[in-house]
Parts: structure tokens; C-alpha cells; sequence
């Protein structure tokens, strides 16, 4: 069980009878932390009220984070509207937002932070945590947090999102993520997609190996496979982005052009086509280490592991390989058994063969470059 965190400055018997109520007028100007779960929520959460004994309160999210409560599934407090919990009471305070909004502070910088205000270090120290009940390292790093519930919702990739919420990396993105909330930015958006529509356009392209299926977002690929294998690519979708309707419409021109080179005889027209998938973060790793291997060369799943630094999960890469929602533009094909067999392959063997031979990595019936 969590330690009871609660701000003297407010009135707990007025917090808990607004808990009650799920007074909507209260959002945003406390949070409520439970002791029994180690959750923070907002005034308005819909789960059941815990009992007045269990519970402290707060004036800010940032507050909770630092004590160690993790955020609530339901009500995400991290993302609550804007008010008093992040406008504090003094005009240091609130400059000194506006420049956390704007990247001026991270794990290391809260000396530069106080340079800029004119204050010293320890001062700032003392009016955060007057104001907001937390320090300036914390109040940063749950106003990114919030920032990146706010992008994680969109397609943005799960890199570029722990950018432009303001992480210095994805790994530390990652782990403050986990720890918050108790899961990862990735198996967030899942849950997030579960409960959505993506729209998407179907087309037909007719190959020397078979109708091709093509589903794209855009100009974006997200899905190729073989016609005969629909039900397979229909799975991946649901699987990677929850409820899918698929619009049969045209192709864009740059991937049937691009199709078109790659059956003429230029095994590298493929390379340059924007694509864009779900999964977790180890399997678009494996997608995207398939992408840089070079037409014309096949390599092993033990080799592809090592690649990625990890060079026990030769399993673990065979699952994703088998899962890759983009067929022939993300080459899975070019990954052979470690006695280089051809092994399958989600679109047949004999398309894998074909493919290889097409793109110069077979000299001979079951001769492997």
C-alpha cells in the first residue's frame, strides 16, 4: 500500500464530498490518491469511491507522480483540463511553466531553469513545491506525459511522439510511461484503437505471383498480401488498429508504380515507400531491420536477433517475421532457416522462392547466394 500523500493547503472534507458528487466544477483542482491501489484520479473518475480513510489529495498530477501514485486508467488525471493545478499562485511559477512547456528544463538543468528566472536553484525548489506541491523535475515530466497522452492517440510514430512531447529519448519515454502508468505508450495506443474505427482503402493489383491485396492510409501502406491469403491480412489489421473498414478504391500511383518497377526487374523500386504499422515495439523493430536488408542477399533469423542486439531472440524475430502485416515491401522473404532452407513463409514457399530468385538471391533450384 501507498504512503497517504495529502495537501495541507486543501480542504479534505470538501475534496472527498466533491469525490462524491463527481463534481464536474472540481476537475482539474485537486487529485485524489489512493492508498490501497497506489492511484491518482481526477474529482469526476466514474469508479467506485473509495473510503474517506484511504484517500489524501492534492493540488497537482505532478505531485502524485512524484510521490509514486500511478495515474488512473479511467479518468487519466495526467490529462486533466487546465486550471489551477498547473497555474499555481505566483508569476515565477507560471513563467517558469511556460518555459518547461518549451523545453527549458530537464533531469539536470533545474539550476539553468532558476538562471533564466533570475531565482537560485533552491528557490525554485521551494515555490514549486509551495505552489504545486511537487518539484520542477516532476512537474516537467508529467506536463511531457500529458503531452504525449495527447499524441499517442494519433498516428504519429511512438519515437517522434516522445520527441515532440519533449523526451530527451524514447527509452526514458518508455520507462516513465511504464512506471506512471503501468503500462507501455505502445500497449496504450492499443487500448486505445480497440475502441476505434480506422478507415482505410482496399485495392487490387494483379502480380506475376498472384492478386495482391493493398490496403493504404493516404499515400501510407499499411497492409499487402496475397489475395488468397485475406483472412491472414484482415487479422493483422484488427489485431494492430482494433475495428478496420476497408473502402475498395484505387491505389496511390507511387506504390502501383513502384510495384510495377519491382516486377520489371528493379528489385530496389520498393525501398522508398512510406509504410506504416502496428504491433508492439519489438516487432516493428524486426519490420524495420527487414527493410535494411539489400535486395539480392537473404539473411537468418539468428543473424537478424544479433542485428538488433539481441541475439537469444532468433524465436522471438521468426514470430514477427511470420506477423508482418506488409508483405514484399517489408521483405520478409528475405529471411531464411539457419541451414538455408527456404523455410515458409505467410504467402507460400513457392512465392518466397520466386521472389528470392526475381531479386537475384537464388542462382539455381535451392542455390542461395
Amino acid at each position: 500500500m501507498a504512503t497517504i500523500l495529502s495537501d495541507p493547503a486543501l480542504d479534505g472534507a470538501a475534496c472527498y464530498a466533491a469525490i462524491v458528487a463527481r463534481d464536474a466544477a472540481a476537475d482539474g483542482r485537486f487529485f485524489t490518491c489512493v492508498r490501497t491501489t497506489g492511484i491518482f484520479c481526477r474529482p469526476v473518475c466514474p469508479a467506485r469511491t473509495p473510503l474517506l480513510k484511504n484517500v489524501g489529495f492534492v493540488a497537482s498530477a505532478a505531485a502524485a507522480v512524484a510521490a509514486g501514485y500511478r495515474a488512473c486508467k479511467r479518468c487519466r488525471p495526467d490529462a486533466a483540463p487546465g486550471s489551477a493545478a498547473w497555474d499555481g499562485s505566483a508569476a515565477s511559477v507560471r513563467r517558469a511553466l511556460a518555459l518547461i512547456d518549451a523545453g527549458g528544463l530537464d533531469e539536470t538543468k533545474v539550476d539553468i531553469l532558476g538562471d533564466r528566472l533570475g531565482l537560485g536553484e533552491r528557490q525554485v525548489r521551494r515555490l514549486f513545491g509551495k505552489h504545486l506541491g511537487a518539484p520542477p523535475v516532476a512537474v516537467a515530466q508529467a506536463k511531457r506525459l500529458a503531452a504525449a497522452n495527447e499524441l499517442i492517440a494519433g498516428t504519429l510514430p511512438l519515437a517522434q511522439v516522445a520527441l515532440a512531447a519533449g523526451f530527451g529519448s524514447v527509452r526514458r519515454f518508455n520507462e516513465l510511461y511504464r512506471a506512471v502508468h503501468g503500462e507501455t505508450p505502445a500497449a496504450r495506443r492499443a487500448h486505445l484503437r480497440k475502441g476505434t474505427t480506422m478507415n482505410l482503402i482496399l485495392s487490387r493489383y494483379a502480380s506475376p505471383v498472384g492478386e495482391i491485396l493493398i490496403v493504404t492510409d493516404g499515400d501510407t501502406l499499411r497492409a499487402l498480401d496475397f489475395a488468397d491469403y485475406e483472412a491472414r491480412m484482415l487479422r493483422l489489421l484488427a489485431r494492430h488498429y482494433g475495428t478496420v473498414v476497408l473502402a475498395e478504391g484505387d491505389a496511390p500511383t507511387a506504390v502501383t508504380t513502384a510495384l510495377d518497377a519491382y516486377f520489371a526487374g528493379d528489385a530496389t523500386a520498393l525501398d522508398a515507400l512510406p509504410v506504416a504499422t502496428g504491433g508492439s515495439e519489438f516487432q516493428r523493430s524486426v519490420w524495420a531491420a527487414l527493410r535494411a536488408i539489400p535486395a539480392g542477399t537473404t539473411t537468418g533469423y539468428g543473424a537478424l536477433a544479433a542485428a538488433l542486439g539481441n541475439p537469444g531472440a532468433a524465436r522471438a524475430v521468426g514470430l514477427a517475421n511470420g506477423a508482418n502485416p506488409i508483405g514484399i515491401v517489408v521483405p520478409c522473404h528475405r529471411v531464411i532457416g539457419a541451414n538455408g532452407t527456404l523455410t515458409g513463409y505467410a504467402g507460400g514457399v513457392a512465392r518466397k522462392e520466386w521472389l528470392l530468385r526475381h531479386e537475384g538471391a537464388l542462382r539455381h533450384e535451392g542455390a542461395l547466394l
